[in-house]
């Protein structure tokens, strides 16, 4: 149980659509265009839209392996 004046430490399942983009480091406009047509949305209310957390790490995950490659070794740094 959390100490009287401290909230939980951790992060919510649902992220709302205000969040969303910012978990993912992307701005709005890019995270409906690549990451949001591949995710469930989710009804909150009468106009509150979330998206799981889980699926926009599997989104990541997946972009990782499409696009990532290894960091350079270099010494020195």
């Amino acid at each position: 149980m959390a100490a009287a004046g401290h909230l939980p430490c951790f992060l919510p399942r649902l992220l709302r659509l205000r969040d969303a983009p910012f978990y993912v480091g992307m701005d709005r406009y890019r995270f409906n265009n690549e990451v949001r047509p591949y995710l469930t949305e989710i009804t909150i209310g009468k106009q509150g839209i979330a998206f799981d957390r889980l699926e926009q790490d599997a989104w990541v995950d997946q972009y990782k392996s499409r696009n990532g490659r290894p960091a350079s070794n270099l010494q020195g740094e």
